[in-house]
């Protein structure tokens, strides 16, 4: 069961990169919502920083990992729970900000 918890991070594992993609696609919803306060985009700078700390972590794993026998990755046990935890507002503050943007333009 605690299988699942990990399936969402296991592309990003597997491919590095998609971290990137990740942390871009929140510097796009960050950008776009410069004009607001510091207070409504914290979530966002957060998500933005903790995915690029990811992939610059997970690049570097991912190198580590192809010059041992059987790397064991307990790492994750921590990390994935965490980069959830850090997304989650992030996310939430891009659906709002969105919404905002919307109703403002109506």
């Amino acid at each position: 069961m605690i299988e699942l918890l990990f399936y969402p991070i296991l592309p990003f594992v597997a491919f590095p990169p998609l971290a990137f993609v990740v942390a871009g696609a929140f510097g796009w919803v960050l950008w776009r919502c410069r004009k607001a306060p510091i207070a409504g985009r914290l979530g966002i700078i957060i998500a933005v920083a903790a995915w690029l700390a990811f992939g610059i972590y997970e690049s570097y794993m991912y190198f580590w990992s192809r010059s041992v026998i059987a790397p064991i990755r307990v790492d994750l046990l921590l990390l994935a729970p965490l980069l959830y935890i850090l997304t989650i507002p992030g996310f939430i503050q891009a659906i709002l900000r969105r919404r905002l943007n919307r109703s403002d333009r109506s």
